[in-house]
């Protein structure tokens, strides 16, 4: 603006006009400052917005689980994961799950890393002797391929693990009783052999002791299989250790 006002300096004008047009241009810079300074191009919102719209509508996608997995021994835990195959929560359904939970970080990642990770803590093992049992229920309208996936998982292997597949209606009634799914369906496979068995009761057993008791009812049944269960799929990795079933 000192250059405009020198160069009117120089200008034979009245003094009247001179201060008119020196008004007139200041105004005009300002509205210009103004517009550059606060106007934004539509093409801008809208890139903006559609950015907004589809890290908000990624972020749902990923935090929106779309099959379950529950991990029992004692400790009773359960996934949620996404489509992607990650960790989007954990959450523990007894006092040991929950004390794991505490220090163990399991989300954000694959679900077999996060079961291996588990496997792998030092406080978790404490529950691996050799005559625990590793369950581990899938719920999820892609179960063959996690299925695959947990069974080519050489840690997993190691302690015999049992894998089995369920539904939601089980998941659902399970948390109910605040209880695993996993837990739940062996349950519901137990309450088959043995009617005065109760959630409760279930509730203070590891997944051992309700396997054994359902081997010993169907040993008693004398056919060794019992009267057999339709709750789930079941698939059975071998022991590699000794004191196996």
């Amino acid at each position: 603006m000192n250059v405009i006002r020198e160069s009117m300096e120089n200008i034979q004008a009245s003094e009247e006009m001179k201060q008119s047009t020196l008004l007139y241009l200041e105004e005009r810079r300002k509205k210009r400052h103004d517009f550059r300074t606060y106007s934004v191009p539509g093409y801008v919102l809208a890139a903006v917005c559609l950015f907004l719209i589809l890290t908000v509508s990624g972020f749902s996608v990923y935090r929106k689980p779309v099959s379950y997995i529950s991990i029992d021994v004692n400790p009773s835990i359960e996934l949620s994961i996404n489509r992607f195959g990650k960790v989007v929560s954990a959450d523990a359904y007894n006092a040991d799950g929950q004390e794991i939970l505490s220090h163990v970080s399991l989300e954000n990642i694959s679900y077999i890393k996060a079961i291996d990770r588990l496997l792998e803590d030092e406080d978790y093992s404490h529950f691996l002797a050799e005559d625990s049992l590793v369950v581990i229920t899938i719920v999820s309208e892609d179960s063959d391929t996690i299925r695959e996936t947990i069974d080519a998982d050489e840690a997993l292997r190691i302690y015999g693990t049992k894998t089995y597949t369920s539904d939601r209606t089980c998941m659902e009634e399970a948390h109910q009783h605040e209880m695993s799914f996993g837990k739940y369906r062996a349950y519901q496979e137990l309450s088959q052999y043995d009617v005065n068995i109760t959630v409760e009761d279930c509730h203070g057993m590891t997944m051992g002791e309700i396997h054994n008791r359902i081997a010993s009812c169907q040993n008693h049944d004398g056919s060794g299989g019992g009267k057999g269960y339709s709750g789930g799929k079941q698939n059975h990795h071998g022991k590699h250790h000794s004191g196996g079933e």
